[in-house]
């Protein structure tokens, strides 16, 4: 459900999740989720940073003070968002509780996000992005999220390969 907040503002709600987007000015796009981002939530949240990523602004803001819970997929989600804004030399930040920053520094996602004590200090960080995470040199800080190459594969080769062809020794 969409709805408009007033200012340019557009309030996303779903079940016990609510997010609502800020893109006016010149600035970053401000996001403040309020509720559980877990794999029910995460597909409506991947949906408004895909929106914030489009706003011309010099990056995104997450303020996650009011998500009580937030799990695996809305890390993904994150840092999809993260990794789409380190293209265009763009950063997002996350301002987050000790709790919320304490997991994404163990799950290493503060690699790639900048995590933030307070909005305005994530604000500040949105407006002049950091050297890790606009560097285009930079290498991936999460190598194993990089899917490998698609290779052809058909049922026959499965099949060959998880079965293979029996030899039988002749005596």
């Amino acid at each position: 459900m969409v709805t408009e907040a007033g200012n340019g503002d557009v309030a996303h709600r779903h079940a016990d999740v609510q997010i609502l987007i800020d893109e006016t000015g010149d600035g970053p796009a401000m996001l403040t989720v309020c509720g559980d981002i877990d794999i029910v939530s995460a597909p409506i949240l991947a949906a408004c940073l895909h929106q914030a990523t489009h706003h011309p602004g010099p990056g995104v803001v997450v303020d996650l003070f009011d998500v009580p819970f937030l799990g695996c997929p809305a890390l993904a989600v994150l840092t999809a968002a993260a990794n789409e804004l380190c293209r265009d030399h763009r950063a997002l930040t996350v301002a987050a509780d000790e709790a919320h920053r304490r997991l994404l520094h163990r799950t290493r996602v503060d690699a790639t996000i900048g995590c933030y004590s307070t909005v305005t200090d994530a604000f500040r960080a949105a407006r002049t992005p950091t050297a890790h995470a606009s560097s285009p040199t930079a290498s991936p800080p999460f190598p194993y999220l990089i899917r490998p190459p698609a290779t052809t594969c058909s049922r026959t080769d499965l099949s060959v390969r998880d079965h293979p062809p029996e030899t039988h020794l002749h005596p």
